[in-house]
């Protein structure tokens, strides 16, 4: 088999999981990406997006966290729109209702026993996929007919946290199309900030809300740093499965992440000290009213140093 075979989507806080599905996949002898594939000066959403398309299968890993992620739906639903997406459900959880259908396998528990009856079912609808686009056909599963609704409540109540992003989809009367344009995806819960902390710039909340935002001390910049440690064009930052990502652009006076001098594409763990040069950031998590309420949004940043 040539080119990548899956690509494994999932939630941030999923990591751990994401790579016992990783390594196993790899024994099973399929080509795999998921972020931690990223490489120096690559843009992250260039990369990904790529793999997306160009992968064969498109594996996503369902949990209470990746169903209110929606950069893992967004993926899910361009996977489901090219007949490939092969998805397994790794911690009880409702999925979005537009996949409620979609045959799902069940993994929840599993730590990678590759003898597991459940695994084999799903490496060998792995291979059934990936074997049909390695021939030129179609690139679909055999058909599995839908699970019967249970019996009494049809859903138990969501766990906190993920009823903003898609309880409102379960209360709609009318019904959903079965591919829903990724722009209608519910607003998220929480997002990614970066809040500068002691230093001679003031002390703002930055919202990371893209897959790439180049960060400099002069427009064009995505976010302007205007300090004379920053470079022209100092880094990029972005959001890979929830996870925020900083790569160097050959600054002058470098890239650090909790005082490590970073090379290559590096995660920002939440809590963890973006510097760069003097200037201190630090990674941390808000709901959108937090975000407003501590700082203006990123949009409302570039507007008055344009």
């Amino acid at each position: 088999m040539s080119g990548t075979d899956i690509f494994l989507s999932y939630a941030r806080h999923d990591r751990a999981s994401a790579r016992i599905f990783a390594e196993s996949f790899a024994a099973e002898g399929f080509k795999v990406w998921w972020d931690a594939s990223l490489h120096s000066g690559e843009t992250f959403d260039e990369v990904i997006e790529q793999n997306l398309r160009d992968s064969k299968a498109v594996v996503v890993l369902w949990s209470p966290r990746s169903v209110a992620s929606r950069w893992v739906r967004s993926e899910a639903t361009l996977a489901d729109r090219r007949h490939k997406l092969v998805p397994a459900i790794i911690e009880p959880c409702d999925r979005p209702i537009a996949f409620e259908l979609t045959h799902t396998a069940e993994l929840a528990g599993w730590e990678g026993d590759r003898t597991d009856i459940h695994w084999r079912t799903f490496v060998e609808d792995l291979k059934r996929l990936i074997q049909a686009v390695d021939d030129g056909a179609a690139p679909v599963l055999a058909p599995q007919r839908a699970p019967s609704p249970p019996a009494g409540p049809t859903r138990q109540p969501l766990r906190p946290g993920n009823d903003e992003v898609i309880a409102a989809d379960f209360r709609r009367e009318q019904p959903v199309p079965a591919e829903p344009p990724m722009e209608e995806a519910a607003l998220p819960s929480e997002v990614h900030c970066l809040e500068i902390e002691a230093s001679e710039l003031p002390d703002e909340i930055i919202v990371i809300h893209s897959s790439s935002m180049k960060i400099g001390r002069t427009a064009p910049a995505d976010i302007v740093l205007p300090h004379r440690s920053i470079s022209r064009e100092h880094c990029i930052v972005g959001l890979a499965n929830d996870e925020l990502l900083v790569t160097d652009l050959n600054s002058t006076n470098g890239t650090y992440v909790d005082d490590v001098r970073i090379g290559r594409a590096t995660i920002v763990p939440v809590g963890s000290v973006l510097r760069l040069g003097q200037v201190s950031l630090r990674h941390a998590i808000r709901t959108p009213a937090e975000a407003e309420q501590r700082g203006r949004l990123h949009s409302d940043r570039v507007a008055a140093t344009s």
